[in-house]
């Protein structure tokens, strides 16, 4: 659980402000969902690239948590059929939407943080966590998992303290 602690405080030291969250909530699954659209007309050793990222994602979930990472690989499979029954089937679309979400998500960090986001810092690991955040955040509000809100609320706390940012 460490590791899923640590993983997911790196993530919400960036994300505090309640407005941005709300934001990284509806545009990360459409980032997601139009990359992973993106990526299925990209054919990577033999696999789709949208399943290709859909079983790396889920793997690296699935050893930071079983549960949620078996629950986020049924969202995987969901999306994906989508996406194979032709939801968002034109590259206009998908790039309309991938774009979209991105300018979404700068303009949160920018006019509700008032800082920049985890991706310049950490890009790989902010691209891979974004949407087990948002997971998380979902699964918080809903009263699952309550120690780990706690102790993520008290290691974002400390991190801003040790950095001299002020703490919402």
């Amino acid at each position: 659980m460490m590791e899923l602690r640590s993983q997911l405080g790196f993530y919400k030291y960036y994300h505090n402000n309640t407005v941005n969250v709300l934001i990284h909530a509806v545009f990360i699954p459409i980032i997601l969902y139009s990359s992973l659209a993106i990526l299925s007309d990209v054919e990577l050793l033999n696999w789709r690239g949208n399943t290709l990222l859909s079983v790396l994602y889920s793997l690296f979930y699935i050893y930071l948590s079983v549960p949620t990472g078996l629950l986020f690989s049924v969202i995987f499979v969901a999306m994906n059929t989508a996406i194979s029954n032709g939801v968002l089937a034109s590259t206009k679309e998908k790039w309309s939407l991938f774009i979209l979400g991105w300018v979404c998500q700068f303009i949160g960090h920018y006019r509700c943080e008032g800082e920049k986001p985890a991706v310049f810092d950490n890009l790989i690991q902010s691209l891979v966590l974004a949407p087990y955040f948002i997971l998380f955040e979902l699964l918080f509000k809903l009263g699952f998992y309550p120690e780990l809100y706690k102790e993520l609320d008290k290691d974002v706390k400390l991190m801003k303290i040790r950095k001299g940012k002020p703490i919402q």
